[in-house]
């Protein structure tokens, strides 16, 4: 279990609302006792099925090099914060679609797609 200085520096790892350039890749995250979850979501448009199949399998890497990217930054300024490695061990990883704009005027349908990895963090 992390203790209180530790819990900051982590706070402050994953703070990218502040002090970061903009940019449309988001890595959001919460703190649940010594479960960190990190979220990404995008926007993605598609006609049919078959594209979306597509959209979402590159959104999936996509996702996934966003993961690889943010817990190693994360990693590095929690170390270079608390001069400890912080330990991550993969819990659960998800994904979904969810339609937010379709019509019958129209094939193009605008989704979100959603990507959720839990870690417990010691």
């Amino acid at each position: 279990m992390l203790n209180i200085e530790e819990v900051r520096a982590l706070g402050q790892a994953t703070e990218t609302s502040w002090g970061y350039s903009s940019s449309d890749r988001k890595l959001t995250s919460k703190l649940n006792g010594d479960v960190l979850e990190l979220q990404y979501m995008t926007v993605v448009h598609f006609a049919g099925e078959r594209a979306l199949s597509q959209q979402v399998e590159s959104r999936r890497d996509e996702a996934n090099q966003i993961f690889t990217d943010g817990l190693k930054r994360i990693k590095k300024e929690f170390k270079e914060s608390c001069d400890r490695a912080l330990v991550t061990k993969e819990l659960k990883r998800d994904d979904d679609v969810e339609l937010i704009s379709a019509t019958s005027n129209s094939p193009r349908k605008i989704a979100y797609f959603r990507s959720t990895v839990l870690l417990k963090v010691s």
